[in-house]
């Protein structure tokens, strides 16, 4: 049997497109849970009516505490052998459950990885997540799997983080647990993909990747293109990844996750501009937050002698250069919404995303 986990937050729009492709699926042997988080719109409603045709699902309803402790609720009724999550907003091809099922009987691994497509309104794109390092249609195991592939958490290669378009040995979830925290309150909409695979892969024994397209993402749906105030906690995740780092000694995947880092910084300032949920002062004091409070920050500093090679945006933080990398921000949010280029783009996307 395998449980699909579906937490469901306020998705009338999209919900029930989700629940045809799930209920449609032409591998049967399916528990389907879906966990209301509170939602405020139809979307509870939608889910007891699918409930109500289809025996094979369960709903449970629960107080707002965010996407990762909804999948925990599930995954804590959940009876089948395997566990993949979907987005409530997301939809999977018709054979998608019957492809990773497939594999992980005949490969006999404890993940099988899909491709994840990507889709807005009407049109879709297949295979756009399928960059990386990680080989199709090859059994890793260890050692192998966690000296060559264990970076990859650390933006050194890649290979999708998120946890939707990955069928899951339940027992090995179960065995993980006994020993390390695999969800935390910390990251209730924003980095618990990373933050569980991040803790479940030194514990996985094999893994096994397709091109088969076994999932399609909606761009602009209920977890794109909007403001997130929890943002932050990725930068949380920074620090814990840090800790990792320096646990298992991995010193190749320092420089990229410094990278990464000041990535995800300088995204959230654009956002607070772009959104208008602050100017220059409320920018300017959340960097100097981060510097303040942020393990990673001295040690990033500490890494970036002159001999290394910087970007502009590492530059600007290792000389604590508060006003430039508020300019930098500046033009970032001018090329995303006032430029010609970014003009078109939010043009089109607000138009797809309705569909």
């Amino acid at each position: 049997m395998v449980s699909i986990l579906i937490p469901l937050y306020n998705q009338e729009r999209y919900f029930d497109k989700c629940m045809r492709s799930v209920c449609g699926q032409t591998y049967k042997n399916l528990e389907i849970i879906v966990i209301n988080d509170g939602s405020t719109d139809r979307s509870p409603e939608i889910a007891q009516q699918w409930a109500a045709r289809d025996s094979r699902i369960k709903y449970i309803s629960k107080k707002n505490a965010g996407a990762a402790m909804a999948r925990w609720t599930g995954y804590r009724h959940a009876t089948g052998d395997y566990i993949t999550p979907v987005d409530s907003d997301d939809i999977l091809p018709k054979n998608a459950i019957e492809i990773l099922a497939g594999y992980m009987t005949e490969k006999n691994v404890d993940i099988v990885q899909g491709s994840m497509s990507w889709m807005l309104g009407f049109i879709k794109r297949d295979h756009y997540y399928d960059v990386g390092t990680f080989p199709f249609h090859q059994v890793v195991k260890q050692p192998e799997l966690f000296d060559k592939y264990y970076l990859n958490f650390f933006g050194k290669g890649y290979f999708t983080i998120m946890m939707c378009s990955k069928l899951y040995r339940k027992s090995v979830i179960d065995n993980a647990m006994k020993e390390t925290k695999l969800c935390s309150h910390e990251f209730p909409f924003v980095g618990e993909d990373h933050f569980f695979n991040l803790k479940l892969f030194p514990y996985v024994r094999s893994m096994y990747r397709t091109e088969e397209t076994v999932y399609y993402y909606r761009y602009g749906g209920g977890s794109s293109n909007r403001f997130s105030p929890s943002y932050p906690s990725l930068f949380t995740l920074a620090d814990i990844r840090l800790d990792l780092l320096d646990h298992y000694k991995l010193d190749e995947g320092y420089d990229p996750l410094f990278r990464s880092y000041a990535d995800t910084v300088y995204y959230h300032a654009q956002q607070l501009l772009y959104f208008k949920k602050g100017g220059k002062d409320e920018v300017i004091a959340f960097l100097k937050k981060e510097f303040s409070t942020r393990r990673i920050i001295p040690r990033m500093i500490e890494y970036y002698t002159p001999d290394k090679d910087m970007s502009e945006r590492i530059r600007l933080m290792v000389n604590r250069d508060f006003e430039g990398m508020y300019r930098l921000v500046e033009q970032l949010v001018y090329n995303s919404r006032y430029s010609l280029k970014g003009k078109l783009r939010n043009f089109v996307m607000n138009v797809l995303s309705k569909f």
